[in-house]
């Protein structure tokens, strides 16, 4: 339904340019763009918003996922439950509810489907795990996760399968962290019983921020066009791991052996005066004396501002945006670095799960309430 369209002159101009990986020619200036079809996502339905056909509105939805009957599943930390979608978008039921007993959470900052359809809810402030059972959605157990080191807490759910549970470790932010810092989040895997097992599987860069002593307590300065770290699960058991200042993914399997690379090549671009105005304007006045003073902003954008991995394996990958876009491109890319297919949407849309023909995205209304949205594809 949303698609973008390059001009015939365009077109004829990059033609010349097309170059695939491995025999692509690349000067220290500028990387070249590869070509990749367009097509239509076409719009089924949402769930959400007052146009939907059921009645429920989200607080704040940190995960979806969708399991093996085609049911989709969306947590809201609002309201601290997790709700159940027919295939075609009926409104089915909820569990959960806020709590601190058996099958309730006191703040859900997570969500996956295991093996089986089984479903696993992080409930970060009290780090645990709460497992429910497939169809019934009725709680099973609970695990109770402990921090890595002395220095990092569990942080989320990077991908339960084949009877393994990975989990991302978050550096705690730090007045003393500076660039020189060998400080990490990590990758790490986590026994039944909640205990991390072994050496972290990866090592991931802390995306920086400026912190300062306010006289009520810290205070956060958020740079702008920093880069920051991903890892995606495939329903095989790997994970997918790339820092956004280029398009370069590792494949990892659940043990940490890195299985492959996935580069592509894309053209950065350039961060404008007036985008950084922009953001500068918008901190405290405290928050910008911290930033001309400390704060390093890069020359050019990231690469990308978000991926995902389909059930296929292949990388759904969203641009960051130029400053006079009004829709977002996205670049399928299959692993040998390919490209397969390309396509727009609006920005405030975020692609979460893609399973067969469906994409299943979160998105935000005018008014900031999100609400998801599903596509098909031919």
């Amino acid at each position: 339904m949303l698609i973008g369209r390059c001009s015939t002159s365009v077109l004829l101009t990059l033609i010349g340019v097309v170059v695939f990986l491995g025999c692509s020619a690349k000067t220290d200036t500028e990387e070249l763009q590869v070509i990749a079809k367009h097509i239509d996502l076409t719009e089924l339905f949402r769930v959400g918003t007052t146009e939907s056909d059921n009645a429920v509105l989200f607080g704040d939805i940190m995960s979806i996922g969708v399991n093996s009957n085609d049911q989709l599943l969306v947590a809201d930390s609002d309201a601290n439950v997790i709700y159940v979608f027919s295939k075609n978008g009926n409104s089915l039921r909820t569990f959960g509810r806020s709590g601190l007993g058996p099958g309730e959470f006191e703040s859900i900052r997570d969500m996956d489907i295991g093996l089986g359809d089984s479903v696993f809810v992080w409930d970060g402030r009290r780090s645990r795990l709460l497992v429910f059972e497939p169809e019934t959605f009725q709680f099973s157990h609970d695990i109770d996760v402990e921090t890595g080191d002395d220095y990092r807490t569990a942080g989320g759910l990077i991908s339960i399968s084949n009877n393994q549970l990975l989990m991302r470790f978050t550096s705690y932010y730090s007045l003393f962290n500076s660039d020189e810092d060998q400080t990490f989040d990590t990758i790490q895997k986590v026994s039944r019983n909640g205990d991390p097992v072994g050496k972290p599987l990866l090592e991931m860069p802390v995306t920086r921020h400026l912190l300062f002593r306010t006289e009520s307590g810290m205070g956060l300065v958020l740079l702008p066009f920093i880069r920051h770290s991903l890892a995606k699960p495939d329903p095989d058991g790997t994970f997918y791991y790339g820092w956004s200042d280029s398009i370069n993914f590792g494949v990892y399997s659940s043990s940490g052996d890195l299985l492959r690379r996935i580069r592509y090549p894309h053209k950065a671009l350039p961060v404008t005066q007036q985008e950084l105005d922009e953001h500068i304007q918008s901190m405290s006045e405290e928050a910008r004396q911290v930033f001309h003073r400390e704060g390093d902003v890069p020359k050019t954008k990231p690469a990308y501002s978000t991926f995902t991995v389909s059930d296929v394996g292949q990388i759904w990958l969203k641009y960051t945006q130029t400053s006079d876009s009004l829709d977002a491109s996205w670049t399928v890319i299959d692993l040998d670095g390919q490209p397969v297919f390309s396509f727009e949407l609006p920005p405030d849309v975020n692609v979460q799960v893609v399973k067969e023909n469906r994409v299943y995205a979160i998105a935000e209304l005018e008014d900031g309430a999100p609400y998801v949205v599903v596509y098909v594809y031919d």
